[in-house]
């Protein structure tokens, strides 16, 4: 009976240090909170506003970027617990970052991946991202996402991959936005034809997208699709659909049509590209179109990430 209740009073001292020692937060718990307090702070707010003002460090602005923050964050807690299982506190897990980073180049992952998680933990830390060690410039050749075929895009038919290349190239829709549109969202203005998309969007921005098909005849055949349905167009996607390429293609094609001619652009209306496109001056009347259409808001995204492809 006496050592029934020895082994009684053991078992309850371990759980109570176990507790006490569970209220002291690990320096994933505390980053993990740093990043829900910013996306607070600056969920709703105008970030051009706050950028006017230097005010933009400890706030973040959308769900989508706290989500790749926090994303990033927990890959940096990983590779601490496997490499230096030791650590725990905020302040050890500060230290080690260069050689976080300096495994990511070690690992030839790509510049902008390497530049995303040092951002993340900029924020999570509090700190300019100059404190941490130089890393690989951002190229635009250089970025691999859905630029051109990969493996994955071998498990989806060849017929399946048409249909929807052909609609997401001529209405430059994300994937959450075609598992969302509607034959109802076709509407006509002008003789010209556009979806109202409003559901799935990103940051819940809503949009309009103008139809744009390779050929007029292509455009009338996804208007004619679209008109033969009810409710949703595309209940289901194949996670294998490279659906960001064929938004480069939409973001080309809309480009293409309201650009005007070098010499007819105004100075201030030239936007002159650099690095890999040094010289190359586009039609900045033009961009701010196409990120409309494609539901961005600066310009300098569609140079960057889409305005590469050339239809065959």
């Amino acid at each position: 009976m006496a050592s029934e209740k020895k082994k009684g009073r053991w078992a309850k001292q371990r759980r109570l240090k176990k507790e006490k020692e569970s209220k002291v937060p690990t320096f994933r718990q505390i980053g993990q909170e740093r990043l829900m307090e910013m996306l607070r702070a600056g969920f709703g707010r105008s970030r051009s506003l706050d950028k006017a003002r230097g005010e933009t460090k400890n706030r973040i602005y959308s769900k989508q970027s706290y989500i790749t923050y926090k994303n990033q964050f927990r890959y940096f807690s990983d590779w601490i617990k496997e490499t230096y299982p030791g650590v725990h506190s905020i302040d050890e897990a500060r230290t080690l970052i260069d050689k976080y980073l300096q495994y990511l180049i070690d690992q030839n992952r790509s510049a902008y991946s390497i530049a995303t998680a040092k951002a993340a933990l900029s924020k999570v830390f509090q700190t300019d991202a100059t404190q941490f060690i130089a890393t690989p410039i951002r190229r635009r050749a250089d970025v691999k996402r859905s630029r051109f075929s990969v493996e994955r895009d071998k498990h989806i038919s060849d017929e399946l991959e048409r249909k929807l290349s052909q609609f997401t190239s001529a209405t430059g829709l994300r994937r959450k936005e075609m598992l969302q549109i509607e034959a109802e969202d076709l509407f006509f203005n002008n003789g010209k034809a556009y979806l109202n998309v409003t559901k799935g969007t990103k940051n819940g921005k809503s949009r309009v997208a103008e139809i744009h098909g390779v050929s007029e005849a292509e455009t009338k055949m996804i208007i004619e699709f679209i008109q033969s349905k009810r409710g949703r167009l595309f209940p289901k996607l194949s996670p294998h659909y490279d659906n960001h390429y064929y938004r480069g293609i939409y973001a080309k094609r809309v480009y293409s049509f309201y650009a005007r001619k070098e010499k007819d652009i105004p100075k201030k209306e030239r936007y002159v590209m650099r690095k890999d496109r040094a010289g190359e001056v586009l039609d900045k009347l033009a961009m701010e179109i196409t990120s409309k259409m494609l539901g961005h808001n600066r310009i300098n995204v569609i140079a960057q990430s889409y305005l590469y492809n050339d239809e065959n």
